[in-house]
């Protein structure tokens, strides 16, 4: 912009020296402000007003001032190289940007997942389960989820609704749809769900339900069987294969119905 409405603004603002420190990329190179600018020297007042010699009050009445031309670009190099010393900053010329480097930057940025959905079962008071779903498999998931119930509760009227939880929660094709932010959003959904109706119990079966809520450490091939931490430290979580892998896999239904049991009977 131009430089004396420049320093017009920083002066309103209250700000005496700016410097910038970067330049935005494409953006003009900055020009110092080669208008030169006649200044009048200031009148001491003071010192007129506390001589007693009129002669002297009259001279300087009728004296023309003196007028000084400063080069406002020779004060400002100046001003630029005492706070470059300073501060121990290189003065480097403003570095072009190509094409190539903002490709290499959008090639950084993580990419965005595709959209997925869960099943969420709530057996019985304080229990919740977790499942990734396919809905391109037409299985049984349901009856095998109500055959494992029953082993561990002895409950033959359980019956759990499930619910479908569709990720993106809403649907905006400007919003960032990366790993990150699938995780924060649904792990932010669970510690909701945990303050309306505590969670004592959770069953993360699959590896959407597995690498989502849990911490961006954990692995789900590293996590299977175990109980893990969540980013809320009061729930616990057992992680286990998807419903869909165990009906794909019949040989760990034996394993999972040992390890439910276990975990059962110790944290419930």
């Amino acid at each position: 912009m131009n430089e004396l409405q420049r320093q017009h603004y920083l002066s309103a603002l209250g700000v005496d020296t700016y410097m910038p420190r970067w330049q935005l990329p494409f953006a003009p190179a900055s020009t110092i402000c080669e208008t030169a600018t006649l200044m009048e020297a200031p009148v001491l007042e003071s010192s007129i007003l506390k001589s007693d010699d009129s002669k002297l009050f009259q001279q300087d009445i009728s004296r023309p001032e003196p007028k000084v031309e400063i080069s406002t670009s020779a004060q400002s190099s100046n001003v630029l190289n005492d706070i470059l010393e300073s501060k121990n900053l290189p003065a480097s010329k403003p570095q072009r940007i190509s094409a190539a480097d903002i490709l290499a930057q959008l090639d950084t940025k993580p990419a965005n997942i595709d959209a997925f959905s869960l099943s969420i079962w709530r057996p019985l008071d304080g229990v919740m389960i977790i499942d990734s779903r396919n809905a391109k498999l037409a299985l049984p998931t349901e009856l095998l989820l109500n055959n494992i119930l029953r082993s561990i509760f002895s409950d033959d009227s359980l019956k759990p609704k499930e619910e479908i939880l569709r990720w993106p929660m809403i649907e905006n094709s400007f919003t960032k749809r990366t790993a990150s932010d699938a995780r924060v959003e649904l792990q932010t959904w669970l510690s909701v769900q945990h303050e309306i109706q505590p969670i004592k119990y959770l069953w993360l079966m699959g590896s959407n339900a597995a690498t989502y809520f849990l911490i961006d450490q954990k692995n789900f091939t590293d996590s299977i069987f175990q109980s893990a931490d969540l980013v809320d430290s009061e729930v616990k979580a057992l992680v286990l294969p998807s419903l869909i892998e165990i009906l794909q896999n019949p040989a760990l239904k034996k394993k999972i119905f040992a390890v439910v049991q276990q975990y059962h009977s110790i944290n419930l």
